[in-house]
């Protein structure tokens, strides 16, 4: 098979999946990096011929810098998303559930799969103690952290277990705030982190910005079909978090 037309494949593809996360979540910088990702590799097929060579060995570099950097950092975030604490015994650790979008007094997808993951580590290890975190985002009624206090509440999870953070709006927020609401409260220190596995890095990054040293990761069940849409928003996330710390 020619260049030319794994190209145009490779772009189709691109095409296709954005077109497909555009009607069935919404459009995103995600979906929106593959959009023209897609675009760039079919113009790419149809002129390539027409190019110099110079023009040529430019984008074949890029492509291949490019290639570089998005397997490195998706071996970094595997990494991030397996870790576990040294020791076998995690009694007494302290559950940082990050927040997502709610729908009205209802978690989202994502939430809901965030906190599935947490209740279930918390019936494992019940003497762990639950942070919920998020405040109130654009159009939502409620705070992301009060809705998920009570969907861990109507699914068994003892209300005293529960500490409720809702001031904060990002991820840097999520984290910072909770420290302060785990040391108000005289927590454990070993942190448990709940999100998706894509977005364990971000976090871990800017947990040990604040001083926290001992994290595990507990990832929750991402829909297989947004995966490649948030893990290329990652990507752009973690530039942020090594400049911004948020």
């Amino acid at each position: 098979m020619n260049r030319k037309r794994i190209l145009i494949i490779l772009g189709g593809i691109c095409l296709g999946y954005a077109c497909l996360t555009c009607l069935t979540v919404s459009l995103q910088f995600g979906n929106a990096f593959f959009l023209i990702l897609g675009m760039l590799l079919i113009c790419e097929a149809l002129i390539h011929e027409k190019l110099g060579k110079q023009s040529k060995h430019v984008i074949n570099c890029l492509g291949l810098v490019g290639s570089g950097i998005a397997l490195i950092l998706i071996v970094l975030m595997i990494g991030a998303a397996n870790v576990r604490f040294s020791s076998t015994d995690v009694q007494g650790s302290t559950v940082i559930v990050l927040g997502a979008k709610i729908n009205e007094d209802r978690p989202s997808l994502i939430l809901r799969r965030r906190l599935q993951a947490a209740l279930t580590y918390a019936q494992e290890h019940p003497e762990s103690q639950i942070i919920v975190t998020g405040g109130q985002g654009e159009g939502e009624i409620y705070t992301e952290s009060a809705v998920m206090k009570k969907w861990l509440m109507d699914n068994g999870l003892e209300a005293e277990r529960i500490f409720e953070e809702n001031q904060a709006r990002n991820t840097g927020e999520n984290l910072r705030y909770s420290l302060e609401l785990l040391r108000q409260n005289e927590l454990s220190e070993k942190v448990v982190i709940v999100t998706d596995s894509f977005h364990q890095l971000r976090a871990s990054i800017l947990a040990k910005q604040l001083g926290i040293e001992q994290i595990e990761a507990v990832n929750s069940e991402t829909p297989l079909s947004l995966i490649p849409m948030y893990t290329v928003r990652e990507w752009f996330g973690l530039v942020k978090a090594l400049v911004l710390q948020r």
